[in-house]
Parts: C-alpha cells; structure tokens; sequence
C-alpha cells in the first residue's frame, strides 16, 4: 500500500504515529512538505507556518482537552470516538509523560472557575470552560524535532520526507492517485492521498472540491487584532483558567470571541507566503509582564460572494502596506476609541511595554467600521468583568486572522466521494487547533489499518 500526505503538520503527525505503531511493514508513506524539516525550520518568513510540524510549531503550545474548544470532532464522530482519541493525542503531545514541567488549568470542579464564569454571564458575556495542558512553545519544538527524529529513523524505513516540495493538483488514473507538484510532475501513482495542508492550504482544498464538483458548505473569516494587557490586570483570571475564552454579541449581531490567551506571553508575527499577520505565544520558561490575546469578529458571507480568504487577506495586506517593513501596526487602545494614530511617543506614555517592535498607526485606517466597532464593544464589555482591560495604554496589534477551510461533503469521515483521498486537520473544516487536528490524522489512520488498506 503506497500512501502520500500532503502537508505534516499536527494532523499528519497524528496519522504517522498510527501508522507507526502498528508495526504494518508493508506500506510506504511518503511526506510531501512546502516548508523545511524541523532542524532547519525558522520561525520567520514561510517558516513561521510550513514546516515540520506545522504552524502549531511556534504556536504556545496549548492542549485543549475539553471537546467544546478546538473543533468539533465530538459531534462529528461522537463522545465517545472523541474520549478515545483525546488519550492518544496527549500521550503524544507529552510523549507519553516524559514532558513534566508542563502547567495546568484548574479543574472544571474549582468552585473559582465557577464563580468566574457566573460574573461573565451576568454581563452577559459567554464563557467557554475548558481544562488545558500548556506544554509551552519551547517544549512544543523539542517534541516535534523529537518526533521527526524517530518516524524517519523508523526500522521498516516505511516513511519517507520530501522537504521544499508544493504539491500544486491531483489527478486520478485507473484508480490511483498521481500528484503534480509545483515545478515537476511525480511518476508515482498512490493507492491513497492525505491531505493534511492545514488552514494554510485552504485554496488547494477550494480548488480540488470546485474543480472535482464536490458539494462542500462554510464561508466565514475571522479578523481582529492582539491585545495587549498587564498580567496583573488578567492574573486573577488566568492563574485559575490559564486562557478565558469569552464570546459576545455585538450591537450588530456580529460574533466577538478572544482566542489563544498568552499569559505572561509575547505578541509574534506569522508571515504567509506574501503577507504578516499578528500572533502571540507563551513559555515554560521564560516569562513577561503581559498578558497578550486576539479578539477576533467572525465575517460570514452569502451569495454571490464565496471568497472570504480572499477578503480577509485584502484587509490583512492593507494593514501590511500601512505598517511599511515592520508589516504589523500597533496602536494604543486610548488612540483606537478617538480614531487617532499613534505615534513613538505616545506608545511611550503607556504603562506597559510592548513586546513586539511594530510600527505606531491607525488600526480604524484598516479594519472595516462594524469590526473596529465590535472590537470597542467587546472591549467595554469584557471590562465589567476584568477590570483594566480597557486601560488606555493598552495595545492592539493588527491584523491578526483565522481563515477557515470550506467543509467537504465527506462520502463517510474525512473521505471525500469516489476517490480514496482523505482530509484531516483543519484542512477538513473540522479541527482548530493541536488536539482536535492530531486526532483526526489518528481515526483516519485507524479506521484505513482496521480495513487492512
């Protein structure tokens, strides 16, 4: 059995190791990857996102245990499907325990956590309880480089890695599968294809589900911007949660959430193949003073527009162009409310310092009206809760995004209709994060050995 994967990032590791334990010997993966292998992997430029690992690499390293957060695989697949794998991917991601100096939110049952998310609803403020493991962006890339080490040191030699390699079409033929990649085309015909690309290769899975005419639903972005804020305006918070995930209404019924909570964290950038978008991480071992989080507005669109990542980067590019080399603008949120840029020495009269060098501007000059107004509502509103979170020198960077893949109409889990190529991760549109996309890899992979190919 010949299986290509497109892509290795979380997904595709968790579809590896699969195949690794289960000591089949007569099978050949080969791993067709854009980026570099993760010895060689930078966070800067298209390393930042392709690689070995994926993005999740240089991501905070955070394991969502909860099904609530980071998919939905519980209701694709069921509880119990979920409780099964949710195991297997931590084991993993802690290699089996031997990952120790990990931190850990408190348990749902902390009457704390209780008592937190009564004060978000009274303010009508919803709030997603979840249970984490934060192994840490430094522990994350120990773990990838750990696990590279022994899948392509494998002793049955059944997986092979092709770096620097973009994997552009697919076509059938007499059943199999042939790749084309961006400057050759591949010989080889493979019995099964995973393509594991990400939310980076939402265009490729566009391309292949409008040119193969496979029904598919899903049209929304996320775009916001990174917050910036004291630790000890968030602390009392996030020493019992670790990461607040809060949802609102806006006034136009628009969805505001926070996303990807770094306490004591840094802001970062991600740069694309053509554009730099805002992120933010978190260490083990080395801390700030801030706490660091986006707010994202959820963009949905209807007929006749079907390309919000098309949208979502014209607005991301805009805000490219303004902040000139630096790519990314920061502003204080005093200047963000009167619609005033900011400038070097008003960044300076805040009372905290910015963990990221980005250039001073105008984010209202970027962001449509009803997300910048969003931003401020939800802003005001998360206010009630957390004291400070509105000071006036606190920081937003932007842009920052979350593209989501278009959802194929699978002829059964991760499958697509007459054609033995499977989508896993977040490529499928159902994942959003490191747990959720490694148990995808993990079932698919489970469910090709138990029908023995």
């Amino acid at each position: 059995m010949k299986i290509a994967i497109i892509g290795s990032g979380t997904s595709a590791i968790g579809f590896i190791e699969k195949m690794y334990e289960s000591n089949i010997k007569d099978v050949r993966i080969d791993v067709f990857e854009q980026g570099e292998n993760p010895f060689l992997r930078k966070p800067v430029g298209k390393g930042s996102i392709y690689g070995f690992g994926g993005a999740g690499t240089f991501s905070d390293g955070k394991l969502s245990i909860s099904p609530e957060i980071g998919g939905e695989i519980s209701k694709y697949l069921g509880v119990e499907v979920y409780r099964k794998y949710v195991k297997d991917a931590l084991n993993l991601w802690t290699l089996n325990g031997k990952i120790d100096n990990i931190e850990k939110s408190a348990q749902l049952s902390d009457p704390r956590i209780s008592k937190i998310a009564d004060e978000f609803f009274k303010n009508n403020l919803s709030v997603v309880l979840s249970e984490f493991v934060h192994i840490g962006t430094d522990n994350l890339q120990k773990i990838i480089k750990e696990l590279y080490k022994k899948y392509s040191e494998d002793e049955f030699h059944r997986f092979n890695f092709y770096f620097n390699k973009t994997v552009v079409d697919l076509q059938k033929e007499d059943g199999k599968i042939k790749l084309l990649f961006e400057n050759e085309e591949s010989t080889e015909l493979y019995d099964k294809v995973i393509i594991a690309t990400g939310r980076g290769g939402s265009r490729f899975i566009d391309y292949l589900l409008k040119k193969w005419r496979i029904p598919f639903t899903g049209t929304k972005v996320d775009l916001g911007v990174r917050y910036e804020v004291s630790h000890r305006v968030t602390k009392d918070i996030t020493d019992v949660l670790y990461e607040f995930k809060v949802k609102y209404l806006s006034r136009t019924d628009d969805e505001v959430r926070t996303f990807c909570v770094n306490p004591q964290g840094f802001v970062s950038k991600e740069t694309g193949n053509d554009f730099i978008t805002v992120n933010g991480h978190s260490y083990v071992n080395r801390k700030s003073e801030n706490t660091n989080f986006a707010i994202l507005v959820t963009h949905s669109f209807t007929k006749p527009f079907d390309d919000p990542t098309t949208y979502g980067l014209s607005v991301i590019k805009l805000a490219n162009k303004l902040a000139g080399e630096k790519g990314i603008i920061i502003q204080r949120y005093k200047d963000f409310t009167i619609g005033r840029r900011s400038t070097d020495s008003r960044i300076s009269k805040s009372y905290i310092t910015p963990t990221l060098d980005a250039t001073p501007g105008d984010l209202n000059l970027v962001l449509p009206r009803r997300t910048a107004t969003a931003i401020e509502e939800f802003i005001e509103a998360l206010n009630t809760v957390i004291p400070g979170i509105n000071n006036p020198g606190n920081f937003l960077y932007g842009v920052e995004a979350k593209f989501y893949s278009l959802k194929p109409n699978f002829e059964k889990p991760f499958k697509l209709p007459e054609v033995e190529i499977y989508v896993i991760g977040d490529a499928s549109g159902y994942t959003r994060g490191i747990m959720q996309s490694t148990m995808s890899g993990m079932y698919v992979a489970d469910e090709i050995l138990k029908r023995g190919g």
